[in-house]
């Protein structure tokens, strides 16, 4: 974190730009002051590797095209800027803890957004199961259109065909989809902003994944939606678990429904790249795997000791 002094260096050096720019487009011309402001920045990059102050410095350079109102408005939000503010926007990073149900996924999305305050990286954990328009919809449908009970029955072979055979069920994963992308991204947007890691317990291709192993029919496309149409994690671990496993621990689906799962979302680590941990072992061993993983690919080593200087 930049000392006292240091802050007051950096006003002063905007201040001084401000006007310089300023004077040199009486005397130089727009364009040629517009090129040395443009040069400015990139010796002030190169020297300092300070991306939060060049982003500062860089809202100058278009002074010397502005009225001088205009550009002392800009001046004036460049100096306002909180560098640190910046630093946490461009340090912010969003991890996926994806997997069976029982792999353990919630348990150490709780400890890993712990873990990481310990370190003062904020973060917060955010168990993304919720889908406000989707049940919204249900609830208008089963005042509307009668079911027999067979057909509601998730894991019945009636099931199946009533999702194959009415139109209404064949929408929901679009809807589903839209619901997503309306809570999910407004969600890591308010966190992005405030420049708060998230940990996500649960992600779109969870969603996606439980609509196959039901039998909903799901077009290639629609995959691609769930899978690639999203904002992109800095990281993608898949929680793993044998599907008996899974089952002994929730019992909250059939067997089969663990089994087709574990499949689809070994596959899924292949399409995205993502991380495979195991999680047979004893919790305190698989989270130290888990936090030695986050460690070796998102948190550089001078970066974690420079968090825990700042405790």
């Amino acid at each position: 974190m930049y000392s006292e002094l240091s802050y007051m260096k950096m006003k002063i050096l905007l201040l001084t730009l401000t006007a310089l720019y300023l004077l040199l487009r009486l005397v130089l011309g727009p364009i040629v002051t517009l090129v040395i402001a443009t040069g400015v920045v990139a010796v002030f990059y190169y020297v300092t590797r300070d991306r939060a102050n060049t982003f500062r410095i860089s809202l100058l350079v278009p002074i010397p095209l502005l009225e001088m109102a205009y550009a002392l408005i800009l001046a004036v939000v460049a100096i306002l800027l909180n560098d640190e503010y910046l630093r946490k926007i461009w340090r912010w990073r969003f991890i996926v803890f994806t997997g069976c149900d029982g792999s353990g996924k919630s348990t150490h999305a709780i400890e890993t957004a712990k873990w990481l305050r310990e370190l003062g990286i904020d973060a917060i954990h955010i168990h993304f199961f919720r889908h406000p328009l989707t049940t919204l919809l249900s609830k208008l449908k089963s005042k509307v259109v009668e079911v027999r009970p067979s057909e509601v029955m998730t894991y019945t072979p009636e099931f199946r065909q009533h999702i194959r055979r009415h139109i209404l069920p064949r929408l929901r994963p679009f809807i589903q989809y839209v619901d997503l992308v309306l809570y999910i991204c407004s969600k890591l947007i308010l966190n992005f902003l405030r420049g708060r890691w998230v940990i996500a317990d649960r992600y779109f291709y969870d969603y996606f994944i439980r609509f196959k192993c039901l039998g909903y029919p799901v077009p290639k496309f629609l995959e691609y939606l769930y899978y690639y149409v999203v904002p992109k994690p800095s990281l993608v671990i898949v929680f793993d678990v044998p599907p008996e496993v899974s089952y002994e621990r929730r019992k909250e689906h059939p067997l089969w429904y663990y089994k087709l799962a574990r499949r689809e979302y070994l596959r899924l680590s292949k399409l995205l790249g993502a991380y495979v941990l195991e999680t047979l072992d004893p919790f305190p061993t698989v989270q130290r795997r888990l936090c030695s993983l986050l460690t070796s690919t998102l948190l550089k080593p001078r970066r974690v000791a420079a968090q825990k200087s700042r405790q």
